[in-house]
């Protein structure tokens, strides 16, 4: 506890993440700090997990944060107008930052999809309010994909049939039902 209130990796009111919790921290003890979960628990954490895990304390510095959205979309799809349009659907977002500007990655030649992450990034008050911004921003994908004909991918195989030789077709008939 001394060392956490010495040092101050962690502040009332910050949102960090201790393994897999994610909270607000609410109260700083000498042995132990209590965080506020998102799913309105408390969680009583003892002070060597902020000595001995990674935390990620998300507004240790200030309250800018980066955040990605990534979406697929088929093969010949127009790749540039995808990419317009993902700029755009993120500055249309109020609570998008200006600057840094967003911005689009063209990912990978996947599998099934050509792969796209959309960075933007904005000032966080809750965990909950960037997955809200980061739905918001998935919904404004899919409507402006449909409507200018950018199909968003899905797993698919194409299968090559050798037809160099005939193909040996067989019925069998099997028990009657």
């Amino acid at each position: 506890g001394l060392i956490i209130m010495i040092e101050r990796p962690v502040n009332v009111g910050d949102l960090v993440e201790v393994d897999t919790l994610r909270g607000v921290v609410e109260e700083i003890g000498a042995r132990s700090t209590k965080i506020k979960a998102l799913d309105n628990t408390h969680y009583v954490v003892p002070n060597s997990a902020f000595l001995e895990k990674n935390v990620l304390n998300w507004t240790l510095s200030d309250d800018i944060v980066r955040s990605k959205v990534s979406v697929g979309i088929a093969y010949g799809a127009d790749t540039h107008l995808a990419e317009k349009l993902l700029v755009d659907i993120a500055k249309k977002q109020g609570e998008v930052l200006s600057q840094p500007e967003p911005l689009v990655i063209f990912s990978a030649f996947g599998d099934n999809s050509l792969n796209f992450d959309l960075y933007y990034w904005s000032r966080m008050r809750s965990f909950m309010q960037l997955q809200r911004l980061a739905s918001r921003i998935r919904f404004e994908i899919d409507d402006a994909f449909r409507q200018h004909n950018v199909v968003i991918a899905f797993p698919q195989r194409d299968i090559h049939i050798d037809t160099s030789s005939p193909i040996d077709v067989r019925l069998h008939q099997g028990p009657p039902n």
